[in-house]
């Protein structure tokens, strides 16, 4: 078994190609309840807190793991990340277990990739003004992977905390050499922004985006607010935009901004679609729409990246090999 950490995940990260992969395999996918069925969600109510399982066969691919991912806001008080978990890729020929890759590091790359699947082929200005609401781990690979496949302007950070998103800021300037300003107020951050990433852990019902803040033609990519309660984005937005989802029925039941906008009747479920609607090849005429996409995860989109992480890194001889059966390890670097 290979086992895969944040570091070696990083060097065997290459955003153009990941993406190609991505488009290539969702576009193939089949989404059958047999080969990728509903995620498991267990609640931790005391930590208002979940756990999810969410296993995945790819029989074209042939590509099967499960990842397991848990979700605890309080972590932040403890000194440790808010999500946690892993990843376990099994050999589709024997079942045997052929990696294990660090959740965190996986699923923030993973996101980031799919938000700019969904950018490169709904968002048409060159050199868009970036804003992002957050400054973690998403926040981060957000930023990295729009300045992947746009020359950004610049970049407007907003956070809870004003000096950690400072450092943030000036941080995240140095490393895509795109300036990064952390500014008081979403306000602020929204204005004259081509794109806006939210990243965040809102778990409210009352948007933290209100409609007028933002100008016409605007691309959203809402990744954070992982609850039915919470809503990211004003409901009456998506009345007014293209609507594309990583999955259609998870989101419907899952993204309190689509569950509030439905309930509502501002939009029907037709509105809401799949994000391989996208990516044909070639690509569609690009729209002058408001446009918005929300990812909240499909095993499909993890075991992708997982076995491209996998096939990298042997290329790459990353990672740590480990037989836990006589539970030694060797590095091969």
């Amino acid at each position: 078994m290979l086992l895969l950490n944040a570091q070696d995940i990083r060097g065997c990260t290459d955003i153009t190609k990941l993406l190609a992969v991505l488009a290539r395999d969702y576009r193939a996918s089949v989404r059958t309840p047999e080969k990728v069925p509903p995620r498991h969600v267990i609640e931790h109510p005391a930590q208002q807190a979940f756990s999810l399982f969410m296993p995945a066969v790819l029989a074209d691919r042939k590509v099967m793991g499960i990842k397991v991912s848990s979700f605890f806001p309080g972590n932040a008080n403890r000194g440790l990340p808010a999500i946690n978990g892993a990843v376990l890729l099994l050999d589709s020929d024997t079942g045997r277990l052929q990696a294990m890759l660090d959740g965190c590091a996986l699923t923030a790359l993973r996101t980031a990739a799919m938000s700019a699947l969904a950018t490169d082929r709904l968002c048409p200005v060159a050199q868009p003004t970036l804003a992002v609401i957050g400054a973690g781990v998403q926040a981060k690979a957000h930023i990295e992977a729009m300045a992947e496949i746009r020359a950004l302007r610049r970049v407007r950070v907003v956070a809870r905390d004003l000096d950690r998103c400072h450092a943030f800021a000036v941080s995240m300037s140095e490393q895509v050499g795109v300036p990064v300003e952390a500014v008081k107020s979403i306000e602020q951050a929204l204005f004259d922004a081509d794109i806006v990433c939210t990243t965040t852990s809102h778990d409210k019902p009352s948007p933290l985006i209100q409609s007028h803040q933002l100008k016409p033609g605007v691309h959203i990519n809402a990744i954070g607010g992982s609850t039915l309660q919470a809503c990211e984005v004003d409901p009456c937005l998506l009345s007014q935009a293209l609507i594309h989802v990583d999955d259609p029925q998870a989101a419907m039941h899952e993204s309190g901004e689509i569950s509030q906008a439905l309930a509502r009747s501002l939009i029907t479920p037709e509105q809401v679609v799949g994000l391989e609607a996208v990516l044909q090849e070639p690509a569609l005429p690009w729209h002058a729409a408001t446009s918005y996409f929300r990812c909240v995860g499909h095993a499909s989109q993890d075991m992708i990246v997982a076995m491209h992480l996998y096939t990298t890194a042997l290329e790459r001889q990353l990672g740590h090999r480990c037989n836990y059966f006589v539970s030694s390890m060797t590095n091969l670097t």
